[in-house]
């Protein structure tokens, strides 16, 4: 399993999903994959969009950078800093006129101390006080 804040992680998604959105003024697909990792679980955003020019590439995490015009430039610094706050990293590869992939690396949520891993309820009763 993996831990995370839901609604930090739904921002985060909603962010990449919206500058695709962006990218593809045309219409274009956009694809969210998921996968497990050794140490995780990766996230792949892509889209078929107008791509990002290579001498912008450096910028596009920069707080308050955007190319659009009416952009804010926090979205994707926004998407960097919620992934690093779970722990994990973020990469992107953009082909201009072919499309971008954000690829999001979150690690495993760590075992609490004295929780058997082959127990599937330890998980849930280590963190949890029954009141009854």
């Amino acid at each position: 399993p993996v831990a995370l804040d839901a609604s930090l992680m739904n921002q985060a998604l909603l962010n990449l999903i919206l500058n695709a959105e962006a990218a593809m003024p045309d219409g274009g697909e956009l694809m969210i994959r998921t996968e497990p990792v050794k140490r995780g679980v990766r996230i792949h955003v892509t889209d078929t969009g107008a791509g990002i020019p290579p001498e912008v590439l450096d910028k596009i995490f920069r707080p308050y950078y955007s190319t659009r015009k009416g952009g804010t430039g926090l979205g994707l610094s926004t998407v960097r800093r919620i992934v690093r706050e779970h722990d994990g990293t973020l990469e992107v590869h953009s082909e201009p006129g072919r499309g971008t992939r954000f690829t999001m690396d979150l690690p495993a949520a760590r075992a609490e101390p004295g929780a058997d891993a082959s127990d599937p309820t330890a998980e849930v009763l280590s963190g949890a006080e029954n009141d009854e």
